[in-house]
């Protein structure tokens, strides 16, 4: 049980000792610290319903927390807030208790769901761009976050690997290297075949061959030949194409590596490829899709748009397989929520697919559809963030420069003094790395935000350095001092261990409400605050030097603020040196 669930109890207690059985025991952390660790209004909603004074109720209830020795202080301010100070003895007693276990306290508000998540999304025959950070950073980070709540959780990159981009990759491959074997009639297997590209040559090609496709009828005739002949399963295309599917893939899941993003999944639009041309049969059969002006649709209420299944060119639209992916993930899973992590854009694209699953009956009612969508990276001008040629810089370039950053400052002295040279680099690529994901995750994920190289390597303020440090600070006295014994309670001697422990015992309220409301910053923000207030803590109350007793109390508060830290940082998908 929660610090806020145990007082919460207390005043629910209060308020039936009262005769107030019924009454709503609002109970929330304080805003203002220096008078009360927490405060209820529940007198406030009971005063307009009873038509009593709400002040008179607060001092009743009041009165009645005051018998009790858990609290230090009980007022009533203004209207009739009830405003409770916890005692030093009752803090020092908890914190051990409610920190030190599987899960620091924390216990999900809700049953065990099970849920997939959408997110990484990269697009085959391309590399990944910096806009698939967002997605594939947030995604994880809430996957990690509701894993922790006790939920299974499934996340899946969802490939963009079919339709007509692939055609015209083929198209252009052709162009360049007509002596592949795959555009032979006989082909038989490519056994032995090494193909002559890399996967640069393919991320060129396909903006090359879509804009040759635009000019040249010829050339997009071929490419719709290719996309029809690969759908169909034609072997030496498709041997062809899986060659560039598995270059991506190979790409993309040493960066997720990198950055420490989980998936379960690699389901791409080519998974559904044969169940979209049955679904489309069987929603026309139905008659839930119907022709619209040549295209092939299932209307919308209100003024949403219809969503195209098969446009007037006979070509398959993404909503066809997206409806398609959500059969087979209701088929295989049984999920009770689905998330999408994409950029803002794609909002209406997800109201018509989410309205055409219900209407369809391919997703039942009782199962969530989130569209959960981000905002922009976005460069000093508060513009999309762009290189300096003027193009969208590629994630692996972006991962590179944060990790040469924290070198530089390495090199600079400003960190990691006396390490090894291979210290050195595995400290760069662990603090840049890092430093890149929080500054991301710190940003409410559906605001838009600015990249700073050099601010977010910083290791003052609100960085994922500064947070570095405070933990691999943690470590370091605990392993020059020594554990403490965890089985005494906590004594409270000055106001930088109260204002931690209370900040300690707050995470079951951050972790619940990051996982209500699928908001990874929640987290940042109360890690930020945890290191902030361990750093005056450390300032204020010396170790070595305390009393036995002292020692022993700091040091466990050491340990118990190590605990909740490194559980943050996992939640967001941060690792954390051994030494900076």
């Amino acid at each position: 049980m929660s610090l806020l669930a145990i007082i919460s109890d207390k005043v629910v207690q209060a308020f039936a000792k009262a005769g107030y059985p019924d009454a709503e025991c609002l109970v929330r952390a304080s805003d203002r610290p220096e008078l009360s660790d927490f405060q209820s209004n529940g007198a406030l909603p009971l005063a307009k319903q009873t038509h009593t004074n709400p002040r008179e109720i607060a001092t009743q209830i009041a009165d009645i927390l005051k018998q009790d020795d858990f609290f230090a202080t009980v007022s009533v301010d203004g209207p009739g807030f009830i405003n409770m100070k916890i005692s030093d003895v009752e803090l020092g007693k908890l914190a051990p208790q409610l920190i030190n276990t599987d899960k620091c306290g924390y216990e999900c508000s809700t049953p065990q769901k099970t849920v997939i998540l959408d997110y990484c999304g990269p697009n085959i025959g391309k590399v990944l761009h910096f806009g698939h950070l967002r997605s594939s950073n947030i995604g994880d980070a809430v996957r990690r976050i509701m894993t922790f709540a006790g939920d299974k959780t499934i996340g899946d990159a969802h490939l963009g690997d079919w339709g007509r981009p692939m055609g015209l990759v083929l198209t252009e491959l052709k162009e360049r290297w007509p002596e592949m074997p795959y555009f032979k009639s006989d082909y038989k297997n490519d056994k032995g075949y090494q193909v002559p590209f890399t996967l640069a040559d393919v991320t060129e090609v396909y903006p090359i061959a879509s804009a040759k496709a635009k000019e040249n009828p010829e050339y997009m005739e071929q490419a719709k030949i290719f996309t029809r002949e690969l759908q169909a399963g034609k072997k030496g295309l498709h041997d062809l194409w899986k060659k560039f599917v598995d270059m991506t893939l190979a790409d993309t899941k040493e960066l997720m590596q990198i950055l420490n993003v989980h998936l379960d999944l690699w389901w791409g639009e080519s998974t559904v490829n044969d169940t979209t041309t049955t679904l489309i049969q069987d929603l026309q059969d139905k008659g839930f899709a119907v022709m619209d002006d040549g295209a092939l649709v299932i209307k919308q209420e209100g003024d949403t748009p219809p969503a195209i299944l098969v446009n007037s060119a006979g070509a398959t639209m993404y909503a066809a397989s997206d409806l398609a992916t959500l059969q087979e993930r209701m088929q295989q899973f049984h999920p009770d929520v689905v998330l999408y992590f994409t950029d803002a854009r794609q909002g209406l694209h997800f109201s018509q697919v989410f309205a055409s699953a219900k209407k369809t009956g391919i997703v039942p009612e009782n199962v969530s559809l989130e569209f959960q969508p981000f905002g922009t990276v976005n460069g000093p001008d508060n513009k999309p963030y762009k290189t300096r040629e003027g193009g969208v810089p590629t994630l692996r370039s972006v991962i590179e420069m944060a990790i040469d950053t924290a070198r530089k400052k390495i090199d600079a002295g400003e960190m990691g003094k006396d390490l090894s040279e291979q210290e050195k680099i595995d400290i760069s690529k662990t603090v840049g790395v890092a430093a890149l994901k929080f500054a991301d995750l710190m940003n409410d994920k559906t605001k838009n935000y600015i990249f700073d190289a050099e601010r977010m390597i910083s290791t003052e303020g609100k960085t994922g350095p500064y947070l570095l440090y405070a933990i691999v600070r943690m470590k370091a006295i605990l392993e020059k001092v020594g554990k403490a014994n965890m089985d005494k309670a906590l004594v409270i001697t000055d106001p930088a261990e109260r204002k931690l422990i209370l900040r300690l015992l707050a995470f079951p309220t951050a972790v619940q409400a990051a996982y209500d409301t699928r908001a990874p910053h929640i987290i940042a923000d109360y890690l930020y605050n945890v290191a902030g207030d361990f750093n005056l803590f450390y300032h204020d109350c010396p170790i070595k030097m305390a009393s036995a007793t002292e020692r022993n109390s700091r040091l466990a508060l050491t340990e118990l603020s190590l605990r909740i830290a490194t559980t943050c940082a996992d939640l967001l998908g941060l690792r954390i040196p051994d030494k900076m």
